[in-house]
């Protein structure tokens, strides 16, 4: 990446920054759900959580890992640094990053979607890991239940158009399962698993008043539907 297209990246991702956390309003509340996803297919004893954010997932992780979290936004990284101090946090833009050792596991957690080139990431990935290790990697997923009734209701026009929340959060595309098995297989990994979690029938503003017990109740029945109905998919696997 040259320099001038890095400064507007950073810029970019410091103006996102300003507005987003992971731990705020119902998104924050369904964090739990892809902590859970992600906990039950690690592995070995490290963490590389790629796009970290302000650290909510590599926290939660670090009590059983030695994790270490990248994030783009120094503004977020700095966040990240005071809610987890047994976490090593450093400020990079995923292109520069150069990491010491290898890891056991990565987590892509929601960073896919934002990324200029996710084939470039899922790549470096693969750099990252270890010869046995997992590359877990979560979106939200375009055929989400409210993603279609949004079409029906002539919010989109297509399930995977960017909506205001999207562009908000800096969402460059939507993906589905079968775009997601298709960017991974480009890179020649191997896939170990695909699914979904969490049946989200309305918008988040329209939740706002659901209790915990509700939500795990919709967590609940998830398990019972296709992934492809879920508000959020992942994909693990290895080189």
């Amino acid at each position: 990446m040259d320099k001038t297209r890095r400064a507007k990246e950073l810029d970019r991702l410091e103006k996102i920054a300003k507005h987003f956390s992971m731990l705020e309003g119902v998104n924050g509340r369904l964090e739990k759900y892809r902590i859970f996803t992600v906990n039950q297919h690690l592995k070995g004893k490290t963490v590389l959580d790629v796009g970290c954010a302000d650290g909510v997932m590599a926290k939660a992780l670090s009590g059983k890992f030695r994790v270490t979290g990248i994030d783009g936004s120094k503004k977020l990284i700095e966040r990240a640094k005071k809610s987890s101090p047994n976490v090593e946090f450093i400020h990079t833009l995923f292109e520069d990053y150069k990491p010491k050792r290898k890891f056991d596991n990565i987590v892509l957690s929601f960073i896919l979607e934002h990324v200029e080139d996710p084939i470039k990431l899922l790549k470096l990935s693969k750099e990252w890991v270890t010869d046995n290790g997992r590359i877990i990697t979560l979106v939200p997923n375009a055929w989400s239940l409210h993603r279609r009734v949004g079409k029906v209701l002539d919010l989109l026009s297509d399930v995977h158009d960017l909506n205001p929340t999207d562009l908000k959060q800096g969402h460059r595309r939507v993906y589905d399962l079968d775009l997601l098995k298709k960017d991974i297989k480009q890179t020649g990994s191997t896939i170990l698993e695909t699914g979904g979690y969490f049946i989200k029938p309305l918008s988040e503003a329209q939740m706002v008043d659901w209790s915990d017990e509700l939500l795990d109740a919709f967590y609940e029945v998830s398990k019972d539907f296709d992934p492809q109905y879920c508000m959020e998919i992942f994909a693990v696997f290895k080189k």
